[in-house]
């Protein structure tokens, strides 16, 4: 008669995360360009969390002062991440202009943002995005204030350095 004993260990993996490990936890990133010699300025925020294994949110602020207009545009998006470098992204985003107006008077648009973007590396990513406005505000895209704005397809990216 033979008798096989077996003993095994199983070794328990860490859940799986699709967020990149830069993108865990709370993170706070700004920066600012210094004015230009025609008055320009350009200053922004993110402030991000990881909420789960896949889902980060982002809220972020730009503030922008062209030669013909002020802006400060702010976004609430939550990204969902596919895999480790590719995510959807949806949210709301609201941009009031702030120049020579009184308050309650200021032009201000509200609207969708979808779309989906590809961490290249940790100081590179590129977004694909859609905006699409909940109201008709009087005030033109990108600054400027005769380019009416109803809804746009934007391709952007930012690097890090």
């Amino acid at each position: 008669m033979f008798v096989i004993i077996a003993k095994g260990q199983t070794i328990e993996e860490p859940p799986v995360s699709n967020l990149p490990s830069s993108l865990t936890g709370l993170s706070v990133t700004g920066h600012a360009y210094p004015a230009s010699a025609i008055g320009d300025v350009h200053k922004s925020f993110m402030v991000q969390y990881g909420v789960s294994k896949s889902m980060q949110l982002e809220l972020q602020g730009f503030y922008d002062r062209y030669i013909l207009s002020e802006r400060f545009r702010s976004s609430l998006l939550a990204k969902v991440y596919l895999n480790e470098r590719l995510y959807l992204l949806g949210g709301v985003e609201a941009e009031i202009a702030t120049e020579n107006t009184e308050v309650g008077q200021s032009p201000y648009r509200i609207g969708f943002v979808t779309g989906l973007g590809y961490d290249v590396d940790p100081n590179l990513i590129i977004e694909l995005k859609a905006n699409i406005q909940l109201n008709n505000p009087s005030m033109g895209a990108f600054g400027e204030k005769h380019v009416v704005m109803p809804a746009a397809l934007t391709l952007g990216s930012k690097w890090k350095f």
